[in-house]
């Protein structure tokens, strides 16, 4: 029994050092987040008239071996619209439009991701660090408030209501980790998403346009990590 004991204290202690040497951790991310491609177009129909924005991540990654490991991410993205670029696409598409003020919402969207990552030293405490992820994505379009000037007819006030989809979704990252000390560390990211979002929008008679929208954006964020 005791020899029982005594195998299974060493087993213990050998798991513990073995898990020692991984780089499990918890992070907390954020910083700016700018649009690309069509979302970040100034053209319409497709032209998604985004803005550089926030992003915000909570993350955490078990590693079962010392450079690779399993994980998950939850973050939030707003993209303020730029209403001047926007105002005048409108007036160049209608031409009974004299004028247009435009009050906008930003776009809104939310991801639920897990997948892979990757960690390989550089040099002491400094590390590379790579993910790649699918999941979820659920985008709201920005609520806007329109005030336009139509030729005969004058000043006229209509509202455009947030839509909102979920769509599958891919992430894909790469940065840097600093070790301040055995629990606590700095992390710099890159990520990169694209999607292709369908929104539903209810018509006066009553039918249902769908519009589709791609929401591709670039995150370079900055946080600190505790290591578990």
């Amino acid at each position: 029994m005791n020899r029982i004991l005594l195998i299974f204290f060493l087993i213990s202690i050998s798991f513990v050092l073995t898990a020692q040497q991984k780089t499990s951790y918890i992070g907390l991310l954020a910083g700016p987040s700018f649009p690309v491609g069509k979302f970040h177009g100034k053209e319409l129909p497709d032209g998604g008239f985004a803005q550089s924005g926030f992003s915000a991540s909570l993350e955490g990654a078990w590693f079962f071996k010392s450079w690779l490991g399993a994980g998950a991410s939850a973050g939030m993205h707003l993209h303020p619209v730029d209403v001047g670029d926007l105002g005048y696409e409108k007036l160049l598409a209608d031409p009974f439009l004299n004028d247009v003020y435009i009050r906008s919402d930003p776009y809104r969207s939310y991801t639920l991701y897990s997948g892979l990552f990757f960690h390989f030293p550089l040099v002491k405490k400094l590390f590379i660090t790579a993910k790649a992820m699918g999941g979820i994505i659920y985008a709201q379009t920005p609520y806007q408030l329109y005030k336009a000037d139509y030729e005969l007819i004058g000043e006229k006030w209509f509202e455009i209501t947030s839509a909102g989809d979920f769509e599958g979704s891919f992430l894909a990252g790469a940065g840097l980790q600093y070790e301040l000390n055995d629990c606590i560390g700095l992390a710099l990211n890159s990520e990169f998403t694209y999607n292709v979002m369908d929104f539903d929008f209810a018509l006066p008679d009553g039918s249902i346009r769908t519009d589709k929208k791609v929401l591709a954006f670039v995150n370079l964020c900055a946080g600190i990590f505790i290591k578990i």
